[in-house]
């Protein structure tokens, strides 16, 4: 299949980046270097480590979906490989299908390498495996999907630095919903048009966020399995209507 033809050569290319792999290394060390806090009572390490390795790898894979997400398309262009690329018996929206799956399978690599190391880490300093860390990886990478497809969308009509300071924009716009949801019932009616243009237009990065509840027992979610499966549901949705409107672009667009 053409499309997944693409994706493996994306992939391929991605994993050759140095910038990638060192983010990878410094985030893996990051994370094996937790238990060495050894002022904490064991309690507080657990907890400590728990947060830092969420963050990291929410952090790492921030760079990762970003910087792969600016480059797969517009290189292929600046490279003039796109040419080539389209005069074979290649659609355009399996080009773009292609560049996003090389993208997302690459975010899946690394974010699965940290995963591991992490839960390995764990393991090592409480003495059990913490599976339910694995959903604090799994909602992070759906995270990193969704980002991955409003950083494609980008990518086929703004060049990288814009995509880039687009992407990490609406990405911290869309982790503060609770904000604009607060605003939504405030007086001013042109505040509440502009918090409920950004609360439902933007997408809702922050429910994605469930550290709290891995990390603290008292914060409680109804049905954890129910709200982790609404969330990777949306995640989808929303990056399907994602990629349509890139393939809609880029097909309109001369290259």
């Amino acid at each position: 299949m053409v499309t997944l033809a693409i994706a493996k050569q994306t992939l391929e290319d991605m994993l050759r980046r140095k910038i990638l792999l060192i983010l990878l290394i410094v985030a893996v060390a990051m994370i094996a270097l937790g238990p060495s806090v050894g002022f904490l009572s064991p309690r507080e390490s657990s907890a400590v480590l728990r947060s830092l390795g969420l963050a990291v790898i929410l952090l790492a894979g921030l760079l990762i979906t970003v910087l792969t997400g600016i480059q797969v398309i517009p290189t292929e262009i600046e490279r003039r490989t796109v040419y080539t690329v389209l005069s074979k018996p290649v659609q355009r929206y399996e080009f773009v299908l292609g560049k996003f799956l090389g993208g997302l399978f690459t975010v899946f690599v690394m974010i699965a390498s940290m995963g591991i190391v992490f839960i390995g880490v764990l393991r090592y300093q409480e003495g059990r495996f913490a599976t339910e860390m694995i959903q604090g990886v799994m909602m992070t990478f759906f995270q990193m999907t969704l980002l991955g497809a409003l950083a494609i969308f980008f990518s086929t009509f703004a060049t990288p630095v814009v995509n880039f300071f687009l992407s990490f924009g609406l990405f911290i716009v869309g982790n503060m919903s609770a904000v604009t949801e607060s605003l939504l019932n405030n007086k001013n009616v042109a505040t509440r048009l502009i918090a409920g243009a950004v609360h439902y237009a933007i997408p809702n990065f922050g429910n994605f966020n469930i550290q709290n509840k891995l990390i603290h027992p008292q914060v409680v979610i109804k049905d954890m399995n129910v709200f982790i499966m609404q969330n990777i549901a949306y995640a989808l949705i929303y990056s399907a209507v994602l990629l349509l409107l890139a393939i809609i672009v880029f097909d309109r667009r001369e290259v």
